[in-house]
């Protein structure tokens, strides 16, 4: 039915993207794990294999390879006609898969993501609704080529037929590879259907460099709307 592609460099989040899966209430899907490192290997992680009961493969590149090559690599051996991304630093609900799937065979869009998505900032432990009102709703070119930065789809979020590449791949980069494809599935004709906002929130940790986006805090917080105030973002999105 589906196959879910999970890039990482880092070790520590491996256990999140095998619990983000592993919950999720689709029940004919694979998992394909990419170690995009050369500091640590299937070795370094095989423990949290061992007692699995999922369909999964895993790829191991080099640190020069690019995130975007990892992510095609992945593609290519994708067992199922549908392409999913989870990112490993991220929460999932167990409906994210069901209604990303659902939707792309209710509408026969060829490409699906959240437009309208929850951030959590770590920071000051807020939760906020980024680019409301873009839920649910068809992004379309309508002949003028004019993509906004509004119709973007969270990259963690994206879930499409196998067949959009054998016209579009990611490109080789390991920054603004998501929204680059997005931009030429924009262009290429593809249809794209912006998803609920909810089953999944983009975590913003304080780290620098953690995030592989260019995107800042203030920018992110500009464009997105007040929610509530958390302690803690596990405990919530579980009740939730």
């Amino acid at each position: 039915m589906i196959s879910i592609i999970a890039c990482t460099n880092r070790k520590e989040f491996v256990h999140n993207i095998i619990s983000n899966f592993q919950k999720q209430l689709i029940q004919k899907k694979e998992l394909i794990l990419i170690v995009n490192s050369s500091k640590f290997d299937f070795k370094d992680i095989e423990y949290l294999f061992g007692r699995i009961d999922f369909k999964y493969k895993f790829l191991h590149f080099p640190s020069k390879v690019s995130l975007g090559e990892c992510l095609n690599k992945g593609v290519e051996e994708a067992s199922y006609n549908y392409i999913g991304k989870m990112d490993d630093d991220d929460l999932y609900g167990p409906l994210y898969l069901k209604e990303g799937y659902e939707t792309i065979c209710e509408t026969n869009a060829d490409v699906v993501g959240k437009s309208s998505f929850f951030i959590y900032f770590n920071s000051d432990q807020e939760l906020r609704l980024y680019n409301p009102k873009m839920e649910n709703r068809w992004i379309l070119n309508t002949g003028q080529n004019v993509y906004k930065s509004s119709y973007f789809f969270s990259g963690a979020t994206l879930i499409m037929k196998k067949d959009v590449f054998k016209r579009v791949t990611f490109p080789n980069v390991s920054v603004g590879e998501d929204s680059e494809f997005q931009r030429q599935c924009f262009y290429g004709g593809f249809k794209m259907y912006s998803l609920s906002k909810d089953n999944y929130v983009y975590i913003r940790y304080i780290q620098t460099g953690h995030h592989h986006s260019d995107a800042t805090e203030n920018l992110l917080k500009r464009r997105s709307c007040f929610s509530a105030k958390i302690p803690s973002i596990e405990e919530y999105f579980e009740k939730n």
